[in-house]
């Protein structure tokens, strides 16, 4: 996943809030479901929007009424949990963003009625993370519509709003932000997106500083795409990572010991067309790689990263910073 957020954020409460995600107390709920085959897959939230979205277009002034009565008052544990963090249990500002993108839902209803088909990768993912690491616990996963209010992981499990998880070439996107439009992905993306989340079940808590927050996003990311052989969500960050990463280092350097993530993770007010946002994520990728690739037992590389509390030593293992210095 990840900020689909616009307004600035202190650095203490980007944490939850990086690529949408956000957690209960201050860090991602701790999953207690063992046995992948009882991980949940619900998607009863799109077919009860789908049901009302005709009708509200029909009618948007009442909008939010139908929508309150058909869609949330109907839904899942998990979207009720969900209207509530992220909208304060009030219907007007969700029916707003709704009846604003009629081009864009109306496109993407297919691509939203395929996602229940993501199931049998998505356990495959989770039970080849579990052989790497056999302590991994997981969560049930909604997936509803959520307005671009990103995803988030609460008590009842992920909650993911699938906006951000429908890109196709029939997909009209010309409703959306440039950071909208660029964070979208199709719904291949899916397995990957969801084993990040589940990662963050796992780690250790971050230390507060930056390099401590990319190395737990760039974890997400690395491991995913480790057990799921797709890169997940964020292809624009190594897109331009790759062309840029001396100078990305260099200026990440420079932060990284600080507590200002500003300039590296949940600034989607700094997307721009010649580079992206939240790039924190793909210097933390590549020290998880460099990491992983020096190690001589890969299995213990990987649980070496989900049980590390001293991130500045496990920076430092990695010798990612050896390449940039000068001989």
């Amino acid at each position: 996943m990840m900020s689909f957020f616009t307004n600035p954020l202190t650095w203490q409460r980007w944490i939850p809030l990086a690529l949408g995600i956000s957690s209960v107390g201050g860090l991602t709920t701790c999953a207690g479901i063992h046995q992948v085959e009882e991980v949940k897959f619900i998607t009863t939230d799109l077919d009860n929007f789908w049901a009302t979205y005709p009708a509200v277009l029909q009618d948007t002034a009442q909008a939010a009424s139908l929508l309150q009565q058909h869609y949330f008052t109907a839904g899942s544990p998990g979207l009720q949990e969900y209207y509530q963090n992220r909208y304060q249990s009030k219907p007007q500002p969700f029916a707003q963003r709704i009846t604003q993108h009629p081009r864009f839902y109306a496109s993407a209803r297919h691509a939203m009625q395929t996602i229940a088909a993501q199931k049998p990768q998505v356990l495959a993912a989770f039970r080849r993370l579990q052989a790497l690491y056999p302590p991994v616990r997981f969560n049930h996963i909604y997936f509803l519509v959520g307005g671009f209010r990103g995803s988030t992981a609460q008590r009842q499990g992920l909650l993911i709003g699938v906006e951000y998880l429908v890109d196709g070439p029939d997909v009209d996107t010309s409703e959306l932000t440039l950071v909208e439009r660029r964070r979208c992905s199709p719904v291949a993306a899916i397995p990957a997106m969801v084993t990040h989340e589940m990662i963050h079940n796992t780690q250790q808590p971050a230390d507060g500083t930056l390099l401590s927050y990319a190395i737990r996003e760039g974890m997400g990311d690395f491991v995913a795409e480790l057990v799921t052989g797709i890169p997940g969500t964020n292809t624009r960050l190594h897109e331009y990572g790759q062309a840029h990463e001396q100078e990305l280092w260099r200026a990440f350097q420079q932060e990284m010991n600080g507590k200002d993530a500003r300039n590296w993770l949940a600034n989607s007010e700094q997307e721009t067309t010649k580079k992206p946002c939240d790039l924190g994520y793909y210097v933390g990728y590549k020290i998880c790689q460099a990491y992983y690739n020096k190690a001589t037992d890969k299995k213990q590389a990987v649980a070496d990263m989900l049980t590390t509390k001293d991130f500045q030593a496990f920076f430092r293992q990695s010798g990612y910073a050896r390449q940039w210095q000068a001989p």
